[in-house]
């Protein structure tokens, strides 16, 4: 996980559950953004869209470069969430089962839609066998490293005084339902830095044994 107050920028990359070098590869996938990020002398407002894309192509390159060369880590792979604040609007990427949630009035809100099979499932009402499903309904359908093309969902939108955006790895919502997510964020919305800590205990609390990646970034 990573996050910039002078980038304006906050990352969650967890690696691949099953496949070696997760770790690995969800380092090279952030330190390959924020590089990009730090390297370019300046972005317009109408290419930040674009420009994000291409961190995240780049990233993919060369996580697969690497498992190239480190047969130990060959298979390598992660999920990546990054928002992007430019101006009065947040940029958004998607790629894997990690989310991103904003927090408004008390209310909590998915943005994202997790890249994984029983979400494609769902989604083209695929009939799959239960034993099948149940055996591969985690398995993401889209990361970094997976291939040669990735395709990261990329969306943005106006930014208001209030909002939380809450980044965060499977290892919290599967153990945290959003319901609880929520009444945590509201009770201790005086005390924002204490509640990716108190959101990570309830994780562990819960039978938590994942890794559990918290970002969170409070617009005022």
């Amino acid at each position: 996980m990573y996050f910039d107050e002078s980038l304006k920028l906050g990352m969650v990359a967890d690696g691949i559950g099953g496949l070696p070098g997760g770790e690995v590869a969800s380092k090279l996938a952030i330190d390959s953004v924020v590089d990009g990020i730090w390297s370019s002398a300046s972005i317009k407002y109408a290419q930040v869209s674009s420009f994000m894309l291409q961190q995240v192509h780049k990233a993919n390159t060369k996580i697969l470069d690497y498992g190239q060369k480190k047969a130990r880590h060959r298979g390598l792979g992660t999920t990546l969430d990054f928002v992007y604040f430019v101006g009065n609007t947040v940029h958004m990427i998607h790629v894997g089962d990690s989310r991103i949630y904003l927090f408004y009035r008390d209310h909590l809100f998915q943005l994202t839609i997790d890249h994984n099979v029983e979400t494609l499932a769902q989604r083209q009402q695929i009939r799959v066998r239960k034993k099948m499903m149940r055996d591969n309904k985690a398995k993401i359908t889209r990361g970094l490293g997976l291939q040669d093309h990735v395709e990261p969902e990329t969306f943005h939108k106006p930014i208001y005084d209030g909002e939380i955006y809450l980044l965060a790895s499977d290892g919290l919502f599967d153990m945290v339902e959003d319901s609880q997510i929520k009444v945590i964020i509201s009770k201790n919305i005086s005390q924002l830095r204490e509640i990716p800590l108190l959101l990570q205990q309830a994780a562990l609390k819960n039978g938590g044994n994942d890794n559990i990646s918290i970002v969170m970034c409070a617009v005022s």
